[in-house]
């Protein structure tokens, strides 16, 4: 007799998951395509994939220990549940907020371009091929070829240049339509050649026309170009979210996951090809443009994101000492891994560098020309891994740092991505306490996203409410406490207004009559901002900064020496360069010296779609690297302890 098959209804999206057989509600949610927040991978650590259980007594739902640790009494008894640790097993109806589902972002997708050089890797001829007959009964391909090359010769000849004997290749797919091409275009078609290979025939003369996709695969962001390859322009763009983040926020949880089994390794791959064909599809629509015949696609991305896309295996990525299986460019039919352009079009990678150090970082280097600027210059890409390389006397070297995805918004306690709603800029009035904020779309703060998380630590220390070790401090006035009697300090001006926090005022007068003060209790619910949150900002700057402290020993340079500091990367175009160096990111520097460049990664990846010459110039670039392990490096554990310091009150800008 077969096991009770039970529906799992799904609201506010409507949506009905069938289950034959009990499973956990975390991986039966992400499995039926809904996109829910896992920032731990689904190790019950996070918190953030809460649901709420609306039927069979949602208060009385089991409930377990990890659950009682990192719910709230109120959120227990209204029903809030972690999907992670609960168990789909019978019929039942659940609710997930909007703050545990994945959001759409404001993303950087591109940044700023210079004029690239466009250098096609194909070439297309327009052919009008003498049709077949009975006393000329040559094959398609045959005749197709012989006119191809009589085309070649001419063009050569032209330019003075003596023809080369070229060996023409047919595309299997190609073959497969070019009867019904040539003959329903009364043989006058347009071949697409890319290293002596035929991968595109179009009815009537297309020379003029030829499309490329550029993509920047990061761990949480995609950005997709759909570019002309004949000009170089951007025709259009969007920036998406990566999918695998249901698979854990960070790239060691997703390497972890595609271990577990080949299944799990396909599962997490074919989430982001299929979220990339469908984005392509909805640009190419939106340009009247065919996703078949779009010839060429780049893709950038750190190492392990090019590993998973690629379908590689991961294991050694995640195990000392944390090697990539290649280094090495790759042209990889697109068809080969799932990717819907052209039927022999194909998907060119950049190389990586290291374990690490992926082809995103290559393409930064490629986009902001640090390799040929003449001087001392850094370039921090700042993300949940943060690439900075150092381009010296000494030539170019690079680390990656474990910032974690404090930035982005997980681990904070209201953090969240970049979306309506979040604060996304902080100031605090030090004589007040009370704070002014910016919220994305000007909408109603319901948490907070990097760049206003960055701006709050670093305005906190400003008006003295922490300390250079990042402790509250209680005298300031500014602060209040939760429920489990946790310091915070409020986000939104409302919680002063209504008197929620001790002025400082009061606390002097206090301390002037020898009476003691109890702060108030914090509003639950309100954005803050508490000590936990601020150990990760502490944790994630320290990384960044001891990567680079470790760079310029390595080259026996000062950061007086630094003539340029470029800051690329989607969170990077946003943060405040001031409030960097008054957290000690950076040491303390002339604001003058610090670029902001955007999504260079993207650029680069756009630069490699329309340029041989520049892919040949990448990977010159990317052989010439050096990569340096920061944990082997003698001074990585005291570099690390002292930048966990702040900057004291006398260094604060």
């Amino acid at each position: 007799m077969s096991a009770k098959k039970f529906t799992i209804e799904v609201e506010p999206i409507g949506k009905r998951i069938a289950l034959d057989s009990p499973v956990n509600g975390l991986k039966a949610i992400i499995d039926s395509g809904i996109g829910i927040k896992s920032v731990c991978g689904g190790k019950g650590t996070c918190g953030k994939c809460r649901i709420v259980i609306l039927e069979d007594g949602g208060a009385n739902a089991k409930l377990t220990a990890t659950e009682e640790k990192i719910l709230s009494r109120e959120e227990i008894g209204h029903g809030i549940r972690l999907a992670c640790e609960q168990v789909f097993d019978k019929d039942m109806v659940i609710y997930i907020p909007a703050s545990s589902l994945t959001e759409e972002q404001k993303l950087q997708i591109t940044g700023e371009e210079t004029g690239m050089r466009v250098d096609p890797v194909f070439s297309k001829h327009f052919l009008k091929i003498k049709p077949p007959s009975l006393s000329d009964m040559q094959s398609d391909f045959g005749r197709l070829k012989d006119a191809l090359l009589e085309k070649l010769a001419m063009e050569k000849s032209k330019n003075q240049a003596a023809p080369e004997s070229l060996q023409v290749s047919l595309d299997y797919m190609v073959l497969k339509y070019m009867a019904e091409v040539l003959r329903n275009n009364s043989w006058e078609v347009t071949v697409t050649l890319r290293d002596g290979e035929i991968i595109l025939i179009e009815g009537g003369d297309r020379t003029g026309q030829a499309h490329g996709i550029a993509i920047d695969l990061g761990t949480t962001k995609i950005a997709i170009l759909l570019v002309d390859l004949l000009s170089g322009k951007t025709i259009a763009k969007k920036g998406i979210m990566n999918p695998q983040i249901s698979y854990g926020e960070d790239v060691m949880s997703r390497i972890n996951f595609a271990m577990q089994s080949e299944q799990d390794a396909k599962k997490i791959q074919s989430v982001t090809v299929e979220q990339i064909n469908k984005t392509v599809a909805e640009l190419a629509a939106e340009n009247k443009i065919s996703t078949a015949s779009i010839i060429e696609m780049t893709v950038v991305a750190n190492t392990a994101m090019h590993h998973i896309f690629l379908g590689l295996p991961v294991r050694q990525l995640g195990l000392s000492p944390f090697v990539a299986l290649s280094d090495t460019p790759h042209s990889i039919k697109a068809r080969e891994l799932g990717i819907n352009i052209t039927a022999g079009g194909y998907v060119y990678m950049l190389p990586v560098i290291a374990g690490f150090i992926g082809s995103d970082h290559m393409a930064m280097i490629l986009a902001t020309g640090v390799d040929e600027m003449q001087g001392n210059f850094l370039g921090v890409d700042i993300g949940t891994n943060t690439e900075i390389v150092l381009k010296s006397s000494k030539g170019i070297q690079s680390v990656s740092t474990a910032s974690g995805p404090a930035f982005e918004g997980a681990h904070i306690k209201y953090g969240m991505r970049a979306a309506p709603g979040a604060i996304e800029r902080v100031v605090i009035d030090s004589k007040t306490c009370v704070p002014r904020i910016q919220t994305i779309n000007d909408k109603r703060p319901i948490g907070i996203c990097g760049s206003g998380i960055l701006d709050a630590v670093a305005e906190l220390l400003k008006a003295g409410i922490i300390n250079d070790r990042g402790k509250f401090q209680p005298d300031s006035g500014c602060l209040c406490m939760d429920e489990k009697g946790k310091l915070q300090y409020m986000l939104e001006p409302g919680a002063f207004e209504n008197n929620n926090c001790k002025k400082k005022e009061l606390i002097a007068q206090a301390e002037k009559n020898g009476q003691d003060v109890e702060l108030l209790t914090c509003i639950e619910g309100s954005v803050s901002i508490n000590q936990t949150d601020i150990v990760e900002i502490q944790l994630a700057k320290s990384a960044i900064r001891t990567g680079i402290n470790v760079l310029l020993e390595s080259a026996g340079l000062d950061f007086k020496d630094i003539d340029r500091i470029i800051i690329a990367g989607a969170f990077g175009s946003y943060i405040d360069p001031k409030n960097v160096v008054n957290i000690g990111m950076f040491p303390a520097v002339s604001l003058k010296k610090i670029v902001q460049v955007g999504n260079a990664a993207s650029v680069g990846a756009k630069m490699v779609l329309v340029s041989s010459v520049l892919r040949k110039k990448a990977e010159d670039i990317s052989s010439r690297a050096r990569y340096l392990e920061l944990t082997i490096h003698p001074t990585f554990t005291d570099n690390f302890v002292r930048s966990t310091l702040f900057p004291g009150p006398d260094e604060i800008i």
